[in-house]
């Protein structure tokens, strides 16, 4: 299993590709394009809350092996569960932005 931060860091730099082509398509009449730092800043906020989820996790998992007696299995367990989850909404998020993408970019003009 790869890194999670490296795939996490490999998503981003996909998406900051894709928003260097923003620039390029023109916005309709009447529609004010959003700002592209505003969805940049949302996203490195997203990809943060996961990777703290999956710090998290592996805080509580380190300190359950070196035998913290503070923390129970039940709380390792809720975390991975927790840093897992996010981790799997984060790729289908981006799965779905990519398909969007792709779909929008085959649309005929």
């Amino acid at each position: 299993m790869s890194d999670p931060a490296a795939v996490m860091a490999a998503m981003i730099s996909d998406l900051q590709g894709l928003t260097g082509l923003a620039g390029a398509v023109p916005s309709p009449a009447g529609i004010a394009a959003p700002a592209a730092s505003s969805f940049l800043e949302t996203l490195k906020d997203a990809v943060t809350r996961v990777d703290g989820q999956i710090a998290a996790g592996e805080g509580k998992t380190q300190q359950f092996a070196a035998g913290d007696k503070n923390v129970s299995l039940s709380d390792v367990m809720i975390s991975v569960e927790k840093a897992n989850l996010a981790f799997q909404t984060a790729a289908t998020v981006r799965d779905r932005v990519v398909e969007a993408y792709q779909t929008i970019m085959n649309m005929q003009l």
